[in-house]
């Protein structure tokens, strides 16, 4: 860190931020008094689980109806809050789950929510300056875009969440990357969203196959030693994974 602010005091860089999905990390940041904006992943579901290294143990019995996750996560709260008061700005990252959300036999809530009300959720989080929309299609390129001109009711999640029943996380990849590192090189994030995009559709799309056709390392080269699998926090069963990949690609 030093390092990087004698490159701001020279003038080589502008500002400071970080990435971090920890809100505790996060914060000790937002009070260091030299990081200027923070990328945080942010959305209904992650906002409901406590800090922690260990994910996988905290879902492993699904969302519960006690105090402890029964709302927003105080950890997280008090970091936007902080961020609002320090004026360090927050990017959101992971607003929408992966796509998670806009499915209810997918989402954890067990109803789905729009692009629309997942950028206002986060952008309705203090300290939030903006969010990184993914996406797949010119589709959802448009419908995240139609936040701009959307109306109050169009942008209301808080009623849709108020009546929704709570579920697990637990076995759904987000791409979060915290499989890495991989003793075979594979990019098991990559992977993971290539057979995804791929599995829910009737047939394998040219597209999706061609894009993991370029990647260095084939889910067939998995070794199925399962290191992955230890630090993934929602638990996801990668080496079954990366041989149902395999089967669908031919490789």
């Amino acid at each position: 860190m030093e390092y990087v602010r004698e490159l701001k005091k020279d003038g080589v860089i502008r500002h400071i931020g970080m990435s971090s999905h920890n809100p505790k990390i996060a914060a000790l940041a937002a009070k260091s008094g030299f990081v200027e904006m923070i990328l945080f992943s942010i959305n209904p579901a992650f906002d409901m689980l406590p800090a922690g290294e260990d994910l996988d143990e905290l879902l492993s019995e699904g969302y519960r109806y006690d105090k402890e996750l029964s709302g927003i996560d105080a950890d997280r709260a008090r970091l936007y809050r902080l961020c609002e008061e320090e004026n360090v700005g927050i990017t959101v990252m992971k607003g929408f789950a992966g796509g998670r959300l806009f499915d209810e036999k997918r989402s954890p809530f067990g109803v789905r929510l729009t692009p629309v009300q997942c950028i206002h959720y986060a952008l309705t989080r203090p300290g939030v300056s903006s969010i990184l929309c993914g996406f797949d299609t010119k589709e959802q390129v448009d419908q995240a875009v139609h936040y701009e001109d959307a109306s109050e009711a169009e942008k209301d999640y808080a009623s849709i969440l108020a009546n929704a029943p709570f579920h697990s996380y637990r076995g759904e990849c987000t791409y979060c990357g915290h499989c890495r590192p991989c003793a075979a090189g594979l990019d098991i994030a990559m992977i993971n969203k290539y057979y995804d995009l791929a599995s829910m559709q009737p047939e394998v799309p040219a597209t999706v196959k061609s894009h993991y056709m370029l990647l260095e390392g084939k889910a067939s080269a998995c070794i199925g030693c399962r290191a992955c699998e230890s630090r993934c926090p929602f638990g996801v069963p990668v080496a079954e994974r990366m041989k149902k990949t395999a089967e669908l690609f031919g490789c």
